[in-house]
């Protein structure tokens, strides 16, 4: 079972709410993990990332991701991070461009899953 936080709202409203990204994605590829997962949205332009993902402990992750992002960048900023949250449990060595590869891949797909 997955527990989601949303924490802070994003400067721009994005077309689809994080929740429904976050649980297509553990859906997809970690329906037979429990996850706690936090996503905290704040300004991280002096970091100039869009987004970290941070593992607490085994089953607990947090994602900061940047309040500014818009449309398909907030989403594919979700997706990049949920990847490496997904190597981290299934302890796949950390790949950055895998995960950039899969944010466009697993955009698509999320576009055309209903």
């Amino acid at each position: 079972m997955h527990s989601i936080e949303v924490v802070g709202n994003p400067l721009y409203p994005p077309v689809e709410p994080p929740e429904e990204v976050i649980y297509w994605f553990m859906g997809e590829y970690l329906e037979n993990h429990s996850i706690d997962l936090t996503v905290v949205h704040m300004d991280l332009s002096d970091e100039g990332v869009c987004g970290w993902m941070m593992r607490e402990d085994e089953h607990e992750f947090i994602i900061q991701i940047e309040e500014s992002l818009e449309g398909n960048e907030y989403i594919k900023t979700i997706l990049h991070e949920l990847y490496h949250l997904m190597q981290h449990l299934l302890d796949v060595p950390r790949c950055e461009i895998c995960a950039y590869l899969s944010e466009k891949i697993n955009l698509d797909k999320f576009s055309n899953h209903e």
